[in-house]
């Protein structure tokens, strides 16, 4: 018997089949594109001929209610109001648990990543937003997390969710894309144009990343304020949780050495200095795959299977 996860984010869906001993059998990845629900459905479809499934728990990237519903989500318009829940059971008659996507994420470290055995850590899921999970005295808090949304700029530039200088603006990999085209478009010289017969509005925040790497100074700017920005919202959350560790994932978090390496700089100079001292900020290990565990895992607790 297996379970199902799936991981809903701005810019790509992954499923996942899992067993009850815990092995993965298969992850696929789709875009998220307009309508999610219809690429979930072909795909939970084809899932369901082929393993014996007791459970689906999905993880989305915005509020979700107790009941399964999506309540708002910043970055997957089609989301907004949905009753996921409610959708998936009734289609496919097993138990269904939806969660936020960055609280299942937490799970899964707690569970089979870099915060076994630590009481208390904070997740933040790095990609088209900014989300956090909060792991307190050993489980999951009940609390939003909405991190992207922590204004770092009460002046700054508007939001989606109706506020000013949310951090996600600033440090998230749309932000780095936009940061990136407005100063090319500005006339900033830049290698990334080079890349996809000149269309570098199709150019990723990792190729973004690549390039810096290789010592464009345009794309290394873009990625440094972005860390800046990051690194700002994290000393927030050392100075009012005091966590043991600080989790980044998410793919955005495999831009190590620019990136995270000055959000992280940031954070320990802008946090107090008894609190900076005390935590360890590091990448996951579990990116490609946290979210389906995570989703699973927190089914599981309902199934007791």
């Amino acid at each position: 018997m297996h379970y199902i996860g799936i991981d809903i984010g701005g810019t790509n869906i992954k499923i996942g089949i899992i067993s009850k001993d815990w092995k993965i059998r298969k992850i696929c990845k789709f875009p998220t594109g307009s309508n999610p629900m219809e690429i979930i459905i072909d795909e939970l479809d084809s899932i369901l001929k082929e393993f014996n499934v007791l459970g689906i728990g999905a993880g989305v990237a915005g509020l979700v209610d107790t009941e399964g519903n999506v309540i708002e989500t910043a970055n997957i318009p089609f989301f907004n109001n949905y009753p996921l829940g409610k959708e998936l059971k009734n289609r496919y008659n097993v138990e269904v648990k939806i969660d936020n996507d960055a609280n299942v994420a937490t799970v899964a470290e707690a569970f089979f990543g870099e915060g076994r055995g630590v009481q208390n850590f904070i997740l933040l899921t790095l990609g088209t937003g900014i989300g956090s999970g909060l792991w307190f005295n050993g489980k999951i808090a009940q609390f939003p997390m909405e991190v992207g949304h922590m204004s770092i700029n009460y002046k700054g530039k508007s939001c989606s969710c109706g506020s000013l200088g949310c951090v996600e603006l600033y440090a998230s990999a749309r932000a780095i894309k936009d940061s990136l085209t407005e100063k090319i478009e500005n006339g900033e010289e830049s290698y990334i144009k080079e890349l996809y017969e000149g269309n570098f509005y199709k150019a990723t925040s990792l190729d973004i990343y690549r390039v810096a790497m290789e010592g464009d100074p345009v794309c290394r700017a873009v990625l440094k304020e972005a860390g800046k920005a990051l690194g700002a919202a994290i000393a927030n959350l050392i100075n009012l949780f005091r966590p043991e560790k600080i989790i980044l994932t998410g793919g955005l978090s495999q831009a190590v050495n620019i990136y995270i390496e000055t959000a992280i700089q940031e954070a320990k100079k802008r946090a107090m200095k008894t609190l900076a001292s005390a935590v360890q900020i590091t990448t996951s290990s579990l990116v490609d795959k946290g979210g389906v565990l995570g989703a699973v895992a927190v089914l599981r607790e309902l199934c007791r299977e």
